[in-house]
């Protein structure tokens, strides 16, 4: 139940790399995965907005969110569309309209 590096030191139970790992990941270009891990599909909502869908899906809808955008003046306003199975991302530029952009997202919480 632990884990221990190459010379047998610094053991870690697994249940802390279980607990703390990142269970999701995207990077889209646009609105489509370039590249991920429990990520099977993202959808096209509008403009800026789209829905990422989890391959083995969360536990429940608690689990958390970061995301960043790799452009110049967007923004991400959240993931408020989380299920769990999927969550949403909403992107906008500094005028308050939907901005399609290149973004990264990773989740943590519990999987089912």
């Amino acid at each position: 139940n632990t884990l221990k590096d190459a010379s047998g030191n610094n053991s870690i139970a697994t249940s802390f790399v279980a607990g703390g790992s990142v269970k999701a990941w995207a990077f889209t270009t646009d609105d489509a995965i370039t590249d991920s891990l429990n990520t099977s599909s993202s959808t096209d909502n509008g403009t800026g907005h789209y829905t990422i869908t989890f391959t083995s899906a969360m536990g429940n809808a608690n689990f958390a969110v970061t995301a960043t955008v790799n452009e110049n003046n967007n923004f991400i306003l959240g993931n408020r569309e989380r299920a769990a199975g999927s969550y949403g991302i909403r992107i906008k530029n500094a005028s308050d309209t939907g901005q399609d952009a290149n973004t990264g997202s990773a989740v943590h919480g519990d999987l089912a």
